[in-house]
C-alpha cells in the first residue's frame, strides 16, 4: 500500500472514531435526564397533617349548666327525694315531725360531723340568710337557671357562715357549711343539707306542701344534673 493510501486510511479512521464517540455521549446523556414536562409544577412538600382540637363542651338541650351544691350531692340523697310524701308514721327519718309533699331533695351527712361546704350552683344574689323555724339556718339566692329567675334554698346551714343579705355571688362560691347535726343550726334536725329551687314569683320557703299539685311551682332539682 502507497504511503499516501496509509495516511488517508488513518484519517477517515480517526473521523470516524470520533463521529461514533460523540454519538455514544449524546445517547448516554439523554438516558440519564428524563425529558421535563414545561406545563407540570413542582408538588410542595408533603405537610403533616394538622392535630384535631376537641369540641367545645355543647350543654345537653333543656338543660342549663349549673355546679353541684354539695359534695357527692347525687350520691347522698338516699332518705327524701323532690315529691316524696312523708307522715311521722311512714318517714325513712325517725322520728319526724313533719307531714306533706317534699319540695326538694335532702342530701345526707349524718356519717360525718365535720364541717361541710355548700356551693352557689349558678350566679345569684342573697335575698334571704336567717334562722328559720324547720330549718335552722337558711340561705336563699336568687338566680337564673335555664333563662328563668329562681329561688335556690339551702336548709339546715350554719347561720354564722352564710354570706350578707344583698352580697352577689357566683357560680362555685362556698356560700355556706351545714349546721351542726341536733342543734339549734339545724333546729333539731340531722346534719343534712335541705335543697330546693322555687319558680314562684315571690318566695315560698315550705319544704313541705299539702297538695300534690303545688309541686309544679318548684323543680327536681335532679332534673338539671
Amino acid at each position: 500500500m502507497k504511503h499516501w493510501q496509509v495516511s488517508l486510511t488513518i484519517v477517515v479512521l480517526i473521523i470516524v472514531g470520533g463521529v461514533a464517540t460523540y454519538i455514544w455521549k449524546v445517547q448516554h446523556s439523554n438516558s440519564k435526564t428524563p425529558p421535563v414536562n414545561q406545563s407540570s409544577t413542582i408538588a410542595p412538600a408533603e405537610q403533616p397533617a394538622p392535630t384535631p382540637q376537641p369540641a367545645p363542651h355543647t350543654p345537653e338541650p333543656g338543660k342549663p349548666t349549673v355546679v353541684d351544691p354539695i359534695a357527692e350531692f347525687k350520691a347522698r340523697i338516699t332518705k327524701k327525694f323532690f315529691g316524696t310524701y312523708i307522715t311521722p308514721a311512714t318517714s325513712p327519718v325517725q322520728p319526724e315531725r313533719f307531714t306533706g309533699y317534699h319540695t326538694g331533695v335532702d342530701v345526707e351527712y349524718t356519717d360525718t360531723t365535720t364541717d361541710v361546704p355548700v356551693y352557689a350552683i349558678v350566679d345569684a344574689t342573697v335575698v334571704r340568710n336567717s334562722w328559720v323555724s324547720g330549718y335552722g339556718g337558711l340561705l336563699v339566692l336568687k338566680g337564673t337557671i335555664n333563662g328563668h329567675d329562681d329561688f335556690i334554698l339551702y336548709g339546715h346551714v350554719r347561720q354564722s357562715s352564710l354570706p350578707s343579705l344583698g352580697a352577689s355571688v357566683k357560680q362555685g362560691d362556698q356560700v355556706g357549711v351545714l349546721g351542726t347535726g341536733l342543734s339549734h343550726e339545724t333546729d333539731g334536725e340531722r346534719h343534712h343539707l335541705h335543697f330546693a329551687i322555687y319558680t314562684g314569683g315571690s318566695l315560698d320557703i315550705r319544704g313541705y306542701v299539702q297538695n300534690k299539685s303545688e309541686l309544679s311551682s318548684w323543680i327536681d332539682p335532679l332534673s338539671l344534673y
